[in-house]
């Protein structure tokens, strides 16, 4: 009875073992110039270094199973920092677009950073563009500030897709350490055996 029991209880336990998942692999470090950071995929998107320049980003997530010209894109973008006052940094743009498209509107947006101050808008022109923007700033330590943006033509994001957006602005991290050419080397080499990268 006893074998029978530990039989049973081995033959679930191996059960449980084949039909455990086994981890996503979602974490990306983004190197640049001076900088490294990571960020994390959401799920059922997919994170892209590879064609992000075009974009004018450091990293572009869309969804899994489309192209950066068909879908929703996300882009992150790494710049220098001149001061802490990303607030004027964010109102400075806002401007521009006011006077490139005078019917703009701004909406605020709830678009929070575990660690760093978040400074959200959406910047919109109704039936032609929806525009998610929030600016990161990593504190005094860091010399760089994120720019994250969401464009959407025509009509504002899905739940799905502002889920998406924010999970990406929570999940960016700056990293003090200036990447030395043997970390660079091994980027390099993840990047060219993951598809989509």
């Amino acid at each position: 009875m006893f074998r029978a029991i530990l039989l049973v209880s081995a033959i679930l336990g191996a059960a449980a073992l084949a039909a455990e998942k086994p981890p996503r692999l979602d974490n990306l470090l983004i190197y640049g110039d001076g900088f490294v950071f990571s960020a994390k995929e959401p799920q059922g998107w997919v994170g892209d270094t590879t064609n992000s320049s075009a974009w004018g980003c450091n990293v572009l997530f869309y969804p899994r199973g489309q192209t950066p010209q068909e879908a929703t894109i996300i882009r992150v973008r790494v710049n220098p920092k001149t001061d802490e006052a990303t607030l004027k940094d964010l109102e400075f743009d806002m401007e521009g677009y006011r006077r490139e498209y005078p019917e703009v509107a701004f909406e605020d947006l709830h678009v929070p950073h575990p660690r760093y101050r978040s400074v959200p808008k959406l910047f919109y022109v109704t039936d032609k563009f929806y525009e998610y923007v929030t600016y990161l700033n990593p504190g005094v330590e860091g010399s760089f500030l994120f720019s994250v943006s969401m464009n959407k033509p025509h009509a504002r994001a899905t739940a799905a897709e502002l889920a998406a957006f924010r999970s990406v602005v929570a999940s960016l991290t700056l990293m003090t350490a200036k990447p030395n050419k043997a970390m660079e080397s091994d980027a390099k080499k993840a990047r060219g055996s993951s598809p989509g990268r």
